[in-house]
């Protein structure tokens, strides 16, 4: 989740269990941070090769260099997989019975996605006054529109959903800055940036309470995708000494 803090219960929710051990896909050192704090052990897959340094100096992470689609792990290997707003990057037809091969019976492939919600007032406003400048200001494309996948995949039948609210404040300076961020801020001319930046400031003068600052809705789509080993082309089977999750 970067710079906004990923809410315990929605963490708590997707790791289901106390001190599991899982696979993190494309996991920031930061969030692998968080799951290790929490009592989890983690295997954490990344095809960046110098993100490995940064998360093998966390405790209980094991770095995996590879990609979901022809994953580098033993069957039954975890109980979690989580994927953090990094499904839509990878092969899903390939990447998902990899995932389905190495979860433990009764396992789940538990997926997220930050994005913003635009239904509070003063964000409307806001995408309302960028718009006139660019029809496509604020319309962000996150990739979550790669979870309706699971619903669609055998290789996991049953998919539970969650959304929590999280919020980040941001000042004046913070909500300039995100417009200066904007693609549409470099087609403009430094008397039309300069005015639109006038225009946002007196936004947020207008949306603030005095002594405090605004904050910028999120939501944070969460789905639990529960494994069917059934399908698998190549069968995989647990050995004697394999534990299979109580339910």
């Amino acid at each position: 989740m970067s710079r906004t803090a990923f809410p315990t219960d929605a963490l708590d929710w997707l790791t289901v269990w106390h001190g599991v051990r899982g696979l993190a896909v494309d996991a920031e050192p930061h969030l692998a941070r968080r799951l290790t704090d929490a009592g989890h052990a983690l295997f954490a897959l990344s095809d960046d090769v110098d993100r490995v340094p940064r998360l093998s100096g966390i405790r209980n992470v094991t770095p995996v260099v590879g990609r979901p689609e022809a994953l580098p792990m033993d069957p039954f290997a975890v109980e979690v997989v989580l994927a953090h707003q990094c499904l839509h990057r990878f092969d899903l037809e390939q990447a998902l019975p990899q995932f389905a091969r190495v979860l433990r019976p009764g396992g789940c492939l538990s997926a997220s996605y930050l994005i913003r919600d635009d239904s509070v007032p003063w964000v409307r406003r806001l995408a309302a006054l960028l718009r006139r400048f660019d029809p496509m200001a604020m319309k962000g494309d996150y990739g979550h529109e790669a979870l309706a996948a699971l619903d669609e995949s055998r290789y996991f039948p049953e998919v539970e959903r969650r959304a929590f609210r999280v919020w980040r404040s941001v000042s004046r300076d913070d909500l300039q800055n995100l417009v200066r961020a904007q693609p549409l801020a470099s087609h403009l001319d430094e008397a039309q940036l300069s005015q639109l930046l006038d225009q946002v400031a007196d936004l947020y003068d207008g949306a603030v309470r005095p002594g405090e600052s605004l904050r910028l809705p999120f939501q944070l789509l969460c789905w639990r995708a529960w494994v069917s080993h059934e399908e698998l082309t190549s069968p995989v089977r647990l050995p004697d000494s394999g534990l299979a999750i109580p339910l």
